[in-house]
């Protein structure tokens, strides 16, 4: 995969590991996505692999977790980027739904191609 590097040959982590950010957001009271949405959390900066893009989420893998990325009002416009990409997302994290496998929900404000 050009220009990332990363664990296990995949790309990331970026400025914030998925798997320390899931340590904090585990740690505070259950949110949702529309109290992520207030301004209340602070926003991160992850950088993975894309591993699966469906109408309402987007999973990312940085090597210390996996994120699903999500909008408040569903759906996703994902121009120029695929399955295997290194992707950068920005966005306010909350803790996963119930039975889960993805260590954290971020609530998206922007997502691309990795500038690596």
């Amino acid at each position: 995969m050009a220009g990332c590097s990363g664990i296990l040959g995949g790309c990331g982590p970026g400025e914030d590991e998925i798997g320390t950010v899931a340590e904090d957001v585990n740690n505070e009271e259950p949110s949702t996505a529309e109290e992520a949405s207030t301004g209340d959390g602070d926003s991160v900066s992850i950088t993975g692999e894309i591993q699966s893009i469906g109408d309402n989420e987007v999973i990312i893998d940085d090597g210390t977790g996996t994120a699903k990325l999500t909008t408040l009002f569903g759906g996703f416009e994902t121009q120029n980027v695929g399955e295997g990409d290194c992707a950068e997302a920005s966005g306010i994290p909350f803790a996963p739904e119930d039975g889960s496998d993805n260590d954290i929900r971020l609530l998206v404000e922007d997502v691309g191609l990795a500038n690596e």
